[in-house]
């Protein structure tokens, strides 16, 4: 399994008290950049972590998101891939425009047990940790999303 953290990122996700699930394949040369970590944002009263990898020489880059809990679906997107996660079921990954994209980009629906936590595969613009880079292949964002697996 190939999760490209340092031990202080580590360290930070676990203090949170969440499961913590990330993906156990990234596309090559991808690295984990930046781990960030919240409660209770957007008025919402949930734990929630962001794990930005990115593609330096590419400048590509995406986020695997997780929260607590005070999640809802996302609207269907114009064009949609099929996600088949061993560890969560069957579950899509959309493509279209969502939080602040200004052009199509990629968000899964959110992965979880049915109490939580979830976690989903979050594509460029849509946040601004992601403003300044482009997508990896809706292809690739499947497999990433297939490969989200629980640390031990």
């Amino acid at each position: 399994m190939v999760i490209k953290l340092t031990p202080t990122q580590l360290k930070v996700l676990r203090s949170l008290g969440l499961k913590v699930a990330l993906p156990s394949y990234v596309p090559p040369s991808f690295n984990a950049d930046t781990v960030l970590v919240s409660a209770g944002r957007e008025n919402v009263d949930s734990l929630r972590y962001l794990v930005v990898y990115q593609n330096l020489s590419a400048d590509k880059c995406f986020v695997i998101e997780s929260a607590s809990g005070g999640i809802g679906d996302l609207p269907s997107g114009p064009r949609s891939y099929s996600i088949n996660s061993p560890i969560f079921g069957k579950s899509v990954l959309e493509q279209g425009l969502y939080g602040n994209a200004k052009q199509p980009t990629l968000l899964s629906q959110w992965l979880g047990e049915e109490n939580g936590p979830f976690y989903r595969f979050v594509g460029t613009g849509v946040i601004p940790e992601l403003s300044n880079c482009s997508n990896v292949t809706p292809q690739e964002a499947v497999k990433v999303s297939q490969s989200i697996r629980y640390l031990n």
